[in-house]
């Protein structure tokens, strides 16, 4: 994946359901190397807010500046990203193997996808399908696949969800190992992710 430096910035960013306002007049800037948390109340548009930065949803105000090094279509701009969050499941017919292989895209990905799976604690389950897997297991398959082809951005929605204490510390040594050369955004109301992060947006 290339290496070099991106930012995302918004201006002014708001979003509206009907009459009802998640948030508005947000403003932000984060670059390789950099890292931000988003927290507040349940309800309060993180997940939201994360969505319109990953380009998946649109504001209803404000726009999202994407810059890079090098030219870049908005589609390419997805490619970079490493996003997992409540709503993206791995598929349960297929092994947790079978969901790796048919995610990756890098030439390296299975020796890397072994290393992860590894790290993360689920090397001895590979070959079992996803629906047998517990809530935690799940949870850390889908941060494999976040980060399997070693994305530039990742953004991270209610990332320790469901990890004990071993898979929570398994995330953090990942995420202290890659702050350097990527853009980190965590949307959480873990004190412990948050102080993972150089900056917080506090939404609500």
């Amino acid at each position: 994946m290339s290496t070099a430096p991106y930012c995302i910035t918004g201006e002014g960013l708001a979003k509206k359901f009907g009459r009802n306002t998640l948030f508005k007049g947000i403003s932000l800037s984060v670059a390789t190397g950099e890292s931000l948390s988003i927290t507040g109340p349940n309800g309060s548009g993180k997940s939201t807010l994360m969505k319109i930065l990953a380009g998946i949803q649109q504001p209803t105000a404000g726009k999202i500046n994407l810059i890079s090094g090098v030219s870049i279509e908005r589609v390419q701009w997805l490619s970079r990203i490493g996003y997992t969050g409540p709503l993206v499941n791995p598929y349960d017919e297929l092994t947790g193997w079978e969901n790796i292989t048919f995610a990756s895209r890098l030439a390296d990905a299975g020796e890397r996808a072994g290393r992860l799976m590894e790290a993360f604690g689920l090397d001895l389950h590979r070959d079992k399908k996803v629906k047998y897997y517990s809530s935690g297991m799940k949870q850390r398959l889908k941060l494999i696949l976040a980060v399997l082809n070693d994305p530039p951005v990742l953004m991270l929605d209610e990332a320790g969800t469901n990890l004990d204490a071993a898979g929570a510390a398994t995330l953090h040594s990942y995420l202290e190992s890659v702050r350097k050369e990527k853009i980190i955004i965590i949307a959480t109301n873990d004190p412990q992710e948050e102080q993972l992060c150089g900056r917080t947006i506090t939404l609500g």
